[in-house]
């Protein structure tokens, strides 16, 4: 190996190393930029200590002082591994900051770990691809949850994170309005395809693709140059996915699901499906067992209504028809539909929307305090059912 033409990495030349490594491509990975071979200098009982694969690799290796191994994945790949292993690996925290403050040739002057940020993703799967491919295991366990955690199982976890996210969101879109050239939200988030890119190719990232696919499906298809800014059909702001990434497997998955979508929200809408799950009114007053008996068998003429019999239940119904309905007849006139978040909204016109409860026409307290229930249990109902409604399979831990 001629010293003269090589150029070891600046910060991964270490005196007393015993492996040379060396890797071809765009430092920044991006192709515009010039394809060159670097080497580094590092220690053989560190990369044998992460990778079995490395280990297997250098037990021939003991005779020969410096041996050279080339690897056949990108050079900003291998660069990240590198400063993983070397700089971050064994601190899964925030933000871990590397021991300089020097910034050389693409090597990030910090690991990005934190939550909902694109560049922890951009920096983490190309680095857990090649801690699958070296069996890297011990390194992959400790990394691969800090992207699941952007894509949880469980509704409360997927709130918090939706609570967050809207708050980039908004806050992103505002600096926007005074200078268009800032992030948009799309530059700061993770990526909704990336994330099911991933979850296909690896077995352990699986669970994390029916939220993603679920993100993706309450994006509208905006115009690039309309990302970031607000949006006059409501209070969301533009959002984008990459969707050129999409196979048409993925397409068809995609639209199935919003199809599903529409149809379980356009049942929900149905009074019968709700009467049906509600208790009775408990202002229902009876004369007798059998008045009581002739009551419960009764329906309304269109074949739809609760069967409330006579005499006195709130209106429930009627209230039911022209407040609630309509609200999500206009969320299915939308392109697109975020049935989590419209379920909240909804819940939330029952619990405070003013109303005369005392009122025969009204929704009686204890019928609001059902139908409250009742809108949670659906939006557990929902959350449960985004496996089947994008066919993904079986998902025994989903929700847990």
């Amino acid at each position: 190996m001629d010293a003269l033409q090589i150029t070891f990495h600046g910060k991964f030349n270490f005196h007393d190393g015993n492996l040379v490594v060396s890797a071809s491509g765009p430092r920044n990975g991006l192709r515009s930029s010039p394809t060159e071979t670097v080497y580094f200098r590092l220690h053989k009982s560190i990369l044998a200590t992460y990778s079995t694969s490395f280990a297997d690799m250098l037990q021939g290796e003991g005779v020969v002082e410096q041996p050279v191994i080339h690897l056949q994945d990108p050079l900003d790949h291998v660069i990240k591994l590198f400063t993983l292993i070397y700089y971050g690996g064994l601190v899964p925290l925030t933000l871990f900051y590397v021991a300089t403050t020097e910034f050389m040739f693409g090597v990030p002057s910090f690991v990005p770990l934190d939550p909902l940020s694109r560049a922890k993703w951009d920096f983490l799967v190309p680095v857990l691809t090649l801690t699958n491919k070296y069996n890297m295991g011990s390194l992959a366990t400790r990394l691969l949850p800090r992207l699941l955690e952007d894509w949880p199982t469980t509704l409360e976890n997927w709130d918090s994170v939706d609570a967050r996210t809207r708050s980039i969101v908004l806050a992103t879109a505002r600096e926007r309005e005074t200078n268009f050239s800032l992030p948009s939200a799309d530059d700061v988030l993770p990526e909704p395809v990336m994330a099911i890119k991933f979850g296909q190719a690896n077995p352990a990232a699986r669970n994390m693709l029916p939220a993603a696919f679920y993100h993706l499906s309450r994006l509208s298809y905006s115009r690039h140059e309309d990302i970031g800014g607000w949006n006059s059909e409501g209070p969301e702001v533009f959002r984008s996915a990459d969707h050129n990434l999409m196979t048409p497997e993925d397409w068809v998955r995609l639209v199935r699901g919003q199809a599903n979508i529409r149809e379980w929200l356009t049942n929900m809408a149905t009074y019968y499906n709700v009467a049906s799950a509600l208790p009775e009114c408990p202002r229902r007053v009876y004369e007798d067992e059998e008045a009581m008996d002739e009551g419960q068998d009764e329906e309304d003429e269109d074949g739809e209504g609760d069967p409330e019999g006579t005499p006195n239940p709130c209106g429930r119904r009627d209230w039911w028809a022209t407040e609630i309905r309509p609200l999500v007849l206009e969320v299915l006139g939308n392109r697109v539909v975020d049935v989590l978040a419209q379920l909240r909204r909804i819940r939330a016109v029952v619990k405070f929307g003013v109303r005369d409860t005392t009122s025969e026409d009204d929704l009686c307290y204890d019928c609001q305090i059902s139908l409250e229930k009742w809108l949670e249990e659906s939006r557990n109902r929902f959350w449960m059912l985004l496996p089947f409604f994008f066919n993904l399979g079986d998902y025994p831990n989903w929700g847990t």
